[in-house]
């Protein structure tokens, strides 16, 4: 039999072998926004996106996959390969669907924290509490005060059921002890239509969604519903400095990934995109949108999602939602 030259065995084991040691990544990083082109999520994405490309030397395609709640999206995530090069843009929107998912037993086709990891939160996105510039209300007191002496009278509206807006005004009504009217819209947009015409009298968007409103002096903002203040409306109190003790509803951007995706690349992805978020002209740019650049760890994006699942198990069980 003829031998085959060294040098030839070397180059073969070489090229058989270079798929199991290629440098991550390797290839295009598709991220996932489970929602609409033009919304306050896909708009994050598209900003950050340019430069995590720069850092990870790879194309980074923002895919957007809407419908259903944000379950289509993130489905497609959750069913590709755990190879690290499709990731999930989620919000606290996937903390209310575990919880409604807990709550009413509703089956959907992945279980979130058991399919998928957090990889490195990105961003803050405050609600406010807002009312027409003709509400008599000049604050959150004299809001509650009407709403007491007023039950059932005053109307909120949504974007719809179990929706983060939704939910806001139902942890309202809890804490504050008054009784509202819920309307559900097809989005936010007719829902503000509606405020501004006066036909509803408070709504808790996004800052974002609100701030051209409330520069225009066409609303009037009452609180922020973070914790703290934010640094796009400085001058906004939060509900607990206005009185209401207890309330906090949080939006947050995260970047998650299919949970057997390796360690290695997990570490590699929070590394280039907390870089990313410090860069001081993305932070402009979200900034620009109203959205609060606030890089953090995996275990912090965890720790996010499990605290505010646990916040609306329990709005959803002392409320007995209907959500169907």
């Amino acid at each position: 039999m003829k031998k085959i030259p060294l040098v030839l065995l070397l180059s073969a084991l070489v090229i058989l072998t270079r798929p199991l040691y290629a440098a991550y990544p390797d290839r295009p990083i598709h991220i996932v926004v489970p929602f609409a082109p033009g919304g306050a999520t896909d708009l994050a994405a598209r900003i950050i996106a340019p430069a995590l490309q720069a850092r990870l030397g790879q194309p980074v395609v923002i895919d957007n996959k809407a419908g259903a709640g944000a379950t289509i999206g993130t489905a497609a995530v959750v069913t590709s390969p755990p190879d690290g090069y499709t990731l999930l843009l989620g919000s606290a929107a996937n903390a209310i669907g575990n919880a409604i998912s807990n709550y009413s037993q509703k089956k959907l086709p992945y279980v979130f924290e058991r399919d998928f990891v957090g990889v490195a939160l990105v961003a803050e996105v405050p609600g406010v509490l807002i009312v027409p510039s003709s509400f008599s209300a000049q604050n959150l007191a004299q809001l509650i005060a009407y709403a007491k002496t007023h039950p059932g009278e005053l109307s909120y509206g949504s974007p719809g059921f179990g929706t983060s807006v939704h939910l806001a005004g139902e942890l309202f009504e809890s804490l504050a002890g008054v009784q509202l009217v819920h309307i559900s819209y097809k989005g936010a947009s007719p829902a503000m239509t509606d405020l501004l015409g006066q036909r509803i009298q408070l709504m808790f968007p996004a800052l974002s969604v609100a701030q051209p409103y409330i520069e225009s002096g066409k609303v009037r903002a009452l609180a922020v519903t973070t914790r703290q203040r934010s640094p796009l409306a400085p001058n906004v109190p939060t509900m607990q400095e206005a009185g209401l003790s207890g309330y906090e509803v949080s939006g947050w951007l995260g970047i998650f990934a299919p949970k057997a995706v390796s360690p290695e690349h997990l570490l590699k992805l929070e590394k280039a995109i907390t870089a990313t978020l410090k860069d001081p002209q993305v932070r402009q740019s979200l900034a620009k949108i109203s959205i609060e650049a606030t890089p953090g760890t995996a275990m912090v994006l965890n720790e996010k999602l499990d605290s505010d699942t646990e916040r609306w198990n329990k709005l959803l069980k002392n409320k007995k939602l209907d959500l169907q």
